[in-house]
């Protein structure tokens, strides 16, 4: 049994569609959305680590507070209070007189007090106290930690966006993606996955840690037992978070549906109407329909991930036979 998709360790709703969502995708998307994120276990890990740990986690979400503590001690004061700080440690955000954590001192008699909303005169404020706070630049006090390991850059870690406006080719997109090196490929084009071979120790995406976006691939076949013409209308959601790689069906490109159906969707919305004809059909020809995955990774190898995924791409003879038939698909349905 694997505990890999959420279902199976969680109780979820009969129909619930996040119970085949991927666990590692699901916390992925947790970190992407959230305002507030705690990074525990400080105390078991290495200077070195809890930098990577954090970098990974500002790529992710770089608009979040990130608050890192030992225990899971964390105050409401503490949450309530992180509006102007993006990282904060545990020992510098639990010396409020609120603060409940016994992992450290709290004699204010003796030390100084370093809660900047502190008023209590009974104990000094001064800035001489060590700061852990990695993104202080204030020169008046110490810095314990090393400002050098701080920088994304510096560990590596780095994002781009791959855009085009022209399809993917189905089965030289697959052959990227089933040597792409992960194991665990299971929402991938199955009735592909025979023709190609598996993991390559020599593909261009090691070294990413996350993508996801929306990609558009031409069907295979036009015609035939085998066709698979609704891709050429069908907005496909690539995820990849940690071990796990998938492409699904994420719905219908708006460029395919009478834009007359489509403003009577968005009747009580019409700045959306607006919103993604303005922004979101990036083509006159095709609409939306276009490719946007965001990479994330260590040691990224853009110009290799970039040249894999063109060389994916219809060429300019494959793109005219697409054009055709497209319209001749178009006819036909106009014509029922």
């Amino acid at each position: 049994m694997t505990y890999d998709r959420a279902g199976r360790r969680w109780t979820l709703g009969e129909g619930d569609c996040t119970a085949n969502r991927q666990v590692v995708e699901l916390l992925a998307e947790q970190v992407e959305a959230a305002n507030l994120i705690i990074l525990n276990k400080r105390d078991m890990a290495t200077e070195e680590e809890l930098e990577v740990a954090t970098s990974v986690i500002q790529s992710l979400n770089e608009d979040a507070t990130l608050l890192r503590t030992s225990f899971g001690e964390v105050s409401a004061s503490q949450i309530l209070k992180l509006t102007d700080r993006k990282t904060l440690d545990d020992d510098v955000a639990c010396h409020g007189r609120d603060c409940t954590s016994h992992s450290h001192s709290h004699d204010h008699s003796s030390a100084a007090c370093t809660d900047p909303d502190c008023t209590d005169t009974s104990h000094r404020h001064e800035n001489g106290s060590t700061c852990a706070d990695p993104d202080c630049t204030d020169t008046s006090h110490s810095h314990s930690h090393s400002h050098a390991t701080t920088d994304v850059g510096n560990l590596g870690i780095s994002s781009f966006v791959y855009k085009s406006t022209r399809p993917f080719d189905a089965n030289r997109l697959m052959k990227y993606m089933y040597a792409w090196p992960v194991p665990n490929k299971d929402e991938l084009d199955n009735g592909l996955r025979d023709l190609y071979p598996e993991e390559s120790k020599d593909s261009p995406f090691v070294g990413v840690l996350r993508s996801k976006g929306f990609c558009w691939m031409a069907p295979t076949a036009w015609d035939g037992l085998l066709q698979d013409t609704w891709r050429a209308n069908t907005s496909m959601y690539w995820s990849h978070a940690g071990k796990h790689l998938g492409v699904q069906v994420g719905g219908r490109w708006w460029a395919s549906v009478d834009r007359e159906l489509m403003k009577d969707f968005f009747a009580d919305n019409p700045a959306e109407y607006e919103r993604i004809l303005a922004e979101d059909f990036v083509t006159d020809e095709f609409g939306d329909r276009r490719q946007e995955i965001v990479f994330i990774g260590v040691n990224l190898q853009e110009e290799r991930i970039r040249k894999a995924l063109d060389e994916c791409l219809l060429t300019d003879e494959e793109l005219d036979d697409f054009r055709k038939r497209l319209a001749a698909m178009k006819e036909v349905v106009q014509t029922q």
